[in-house]
């Protein structure tokens, strides 16, 4: 894909929809896709591990009791959202540049990052735990978190907020269109489900736990690449229908 297509993303007038949101982020995904996998690959690493030892988990969750066993899957959801938000971090600076049309470099989205590393990972795993705190009292609770809290990431790191803040802010980004961002996440979600869900029946069956653990390991990388553009491109989505910021307002925070 040319830089100037890639530009043609950055339009701040166009209205806020579910298609054009999904279809942007797809369009930067398979425009770089070697350099957007290579993030999504070290996300997917704990779910690669977890994969390996799938026999021997099982094995111990027989032994283990029902507090114990949710205990490890929360400790374990934790894990992965660090790690996931450390990647996010250091691929928000290469999908803006992305959607500039300018060159994504890799060492550049890593070298800008390390500095909001703790405040992404600390804001992240407050969210999670609203979401999770949301979804134990009702479902529906759980779902609103999951909306409000949406681009919270994207705000921490391009916005210089730490986590209290930057949750404040998500909600307040989202409010009037957390439907639209429950659509958002939902359709990449079902297509996931439905992909790990065939591997998982199929997968061990055809091809042992090395298949099953490669194929969950890639099926992680690029759902978990594309689910962190969806939230950066939906966050740049926010701003520009509601505040009229285009990219290079946005972007300037890395010049």
């Amino acid at each position: 894909m040319s830089n100037a297509s890639i530009g043609e993303l950055a339009f701040a007038s166009e209205s806020f929809r579910v298609g054009s949101i999904l279809s942007k982020s797809l369009k930067l995904f398979l425009g770089n896709f070697p350099k957007y996998f290579l993030f999504g690959a070290v996300a997917a690493l704990p779910h690669l591990i977890s994969a390996i030892y799938v026999v021997e988990v099982a094995r111990m969750v027989l032994s283990l009791s029902k507090g114990a066993l949710l205990a490890s899957e929360i400790g374990f959801l934790f894990f992965w959202v660090a790690v996931f938000s450390v990647c996010e971090t250091a691929l928000i600076y290469g999908a803006f540049q992305d959607i500039r049309g300018r060159s994504f470099e890799i060492g550049a989205s890593i070298w800008r990052a390390p500095s909001r590393f703790i405040p992404a990972i600390g804001t992240a795993i407050c969210a999670v735990a609203l979401v999770i705190a949301g979804t134990a009292l009702l479902a529906v609770p759980g779902l609103i978190c999951l909306t409000m809290f949406f681009v919270v990431v994207p705000v921490c790191v391009v916005e210089s907020l730490g986590p209290i803040r930057s949750l404040s802010r998500s909600r307040e980004l989202t409010k009037g269109h957390r439907w639209q961002i429950f659509a958002i996440y939902l359709v990449p979600a079902i297509v996931i489900s439905i992909f790990n869900f065939v591997l998982l029946r199929f997968g061990i069956r055809f091809a042992g736990i090395a298949g099953y653990a490669t194929g969950t390991f890639l099926l992680t990388a690029i759902g978990s690449t594309y689910q962190a553009i969806v939230n950066i491109v939906t966050y740049h989505g926010l701003r520009s229908t509601k505040e009229g910021l285009d990219i290079e307002h946005l972007a300037a925070v890395f010049d």
